[in-house]
């Protein structure tokens, strides 16, 4: 298997277009107290000349892809829409499908399915989505010229749903990435790919938006677009006006299972990092603290910050590198390695980058003080990442509630006592309907641990020393509770509410 270095220096641009593609960039002129500047309209034949020509150079570096996977489909309800999932998957917000079980007594067959890929290097490497080539057992790669070739998998990456495999081929025409940052909402971009099994088709649209996140994959942020993206286009290239490769084409939203105006792309920049990754070790490696965290304005405000400020660690992973180094619940992420943080996408995207190994310094506030603590990086794919739902469950409502949050709390039980003899806090024994606890999610059974006033924190060891808390609370403060469940294995998140 052959292995490539940077990515910069690999992705070498062969495609040389041949006419000049129309620039279509708006010409804005100073705007007058008469209304917005002027936007020049471009010329319709400019535009077209553009697109064929973008067609024409990059088409060459667009491949069909045809797999055989050991996920198996039954055929006695092969249909027409099982074609689509064949094709695309859509039995998740990102493409993917799902493995179900089979009804027994019904025979199945091997799954085909078909995708798109680019090559971006000349000796064969080629981009696609992982959930194209995934499971498979053969995979087979067609060129634009129709020549055919066996691929093997280079590496995957789940997390952004990105595969590379290989071709032993050379001299091949590739498609360069652009620098998907530089990307604008209204940009024009083509798609390119092989829908239903029609290679080479193209279809053109705008960038609807940036930074789509679906289902809470961490990694997943895409480019929106109206191109028509359809089953099959999976794993084709998003092109800008420039014959650049912006985005990886993954996934659609459609009540009918095809085009109905929102597809999504993964940026190219992400794309490049993963690339680098796999080529260079066949997978990828991201960095990873063991925390969790918000960074919602409600509970910044309950514990005296504002949006902005930092980052709240709503819980420290047991036996992690956070705990390690000194880090506990409540505290407030506000830089790395001197870099200021102010949300929680700047601090995913500092940590994930790191080397493993490393020592980083994070800044962190505790109350007013100011405290810094050596993070030794561990590596996200060999830590026990599953994270614990922060979820509160629905709460057993009381008919009464001795405290004017709308719960009536207790010492904690034997039984808790005995189960985690570390846990101090008092037991919510029943909660008001209506009350601001009951809106705010609190149910029987949580326990609670500390009351954040502002940024006096108040730790929960009795009842008493919770009416302490309660007794700093004033009207219309927003405060914020940390709890456990102890049906969740004690997992602990904090709950902002506004006092009454």
């Amino acid at each position: 298997m052959k292995r490539r270095g940077i990515f910069s220096a690999l992705i070498v641009l062969t495609l040389a277009l041949g006419v000049a593609i129309g620039t279509v960039v708006s010409e804005r002129a100073s705007a007058t107290q008469d209304g917005p500047a002027a936007i020049r309209i471009p010329n319709p034949v400019e535009l077209s000349n553009g697109f064929a020509a973008i067609a024409e150079a990059l088409g060459p570096a667009v491949v069909s892809i045809e797999v055989v996977s050991n996920r198996s489909i039954r055929t006695s309800t092969q249909d027409f829409f099982d074609q689509f999932e064949d094709f695309f998957g859509f039995g998740s917000p990102f493409g993917i499908q799902p493995d179900t079980p089979e009804p027994p007594d019904q025979e199945t067959v091997p799954r085909q399915s078909t995708g798109s890929g680019f090559i971006v290097d000349p000796d064969g490497y080629v981009v696609t989505n992982n959930h194209v080539i995934e499971d498979a057992v053969e995979i087979i790669v067609q060129l634009a010229d129709g020549t055919e070739y066996e691929a093997e998998v280079v590496g995957t990456d789940p997390e952004t749903d990105l595969a590379v495999i290989e071709i032993e081929a050379d001299g091949l025409p590739t498609a360069r990435l652009g620098n998907s940052d530089a990307a604008n909402i209204g940009d024009w971009v083509l798609a390119l790919g092989s829908p239903f099994g029609f290679e080479q088709t193209l279809t053109a649209g705008i960038i609807s938006a940036k930074g789509r996140e679906m289902g809470g994959a961490q990694f997943q942020s895409f480019i929106q677009t109206d191109a028509a993206i359809n089953p099959g286009n999976s794993g084709g290239p998003l092109v800008n006006m420039a014959g650049e490769v912006i985005g990886v084409n993954t996934a659609i939203v459609s009540d009918t299972r095809v085009f109905a105006g929102i597809g999504f792309a993964m940026p190219s920049n992400v794309v490049a990092d993963v690339y680098n990754q796999l080529v260079a070790s066949g997978r990828v490696t991201r960095g990873w603290i063991g925390i969790y965290y918000t960074d919602d304005a409600d509970t910044l405000e309950a514990v005296g910050f504002e949006q902005g400020d930092g980052v709240f660690v709503s819980r420290v992973a047991p036996g992690g590198p956070a705990e390690d180094a000194g880090f506990e619940d409540g505290d407030l992420i506000v830089g790395i390695d001197g870099r200021e943080i102010n949300n929680g996408d700047m601090l995913l995207e500092t940590v994930v980058a790191m080397e493993v190994g490393s020592v980083i310094p994070f800044t962190v506030l505790r109350g007013d003080d100011e405290l810094t603590f050596d993070v030794i990086i561990a590596d996200r794919s060999e830590s026990d990442t599953t994270q614990v739902s922060d979820a509160i469950p629905r709460p057993r409502r009381g008919e009464d509630a001795d405290s004017r949050l709308g719960i009536r709390v207790q010492e904690l039980t034997r039984q808790i006592r005995t189960l985690r003899p570390d846990v101090e806090g008092v037991l919510i024994g029943s909660v008001e309907s209506g009350s601001v606890a009951d809106e705010a999610g609190l149910a029987r059974g949580l326990i609670i641990t500390r009351v954040n006033v502002g940024r006096v924190r108040f730790e929960v060891t009795d009842v008493e020393s919770f009416r302490q808390a309660e007794a700093a609370m004033s009207s219309d403060m927003r405060i914020a509770l940390r709890v456990l469940d102890p049906q969740n294995d004690f997992a602990s998140t904090f709950v902002p509410m506004l006092v009454p």
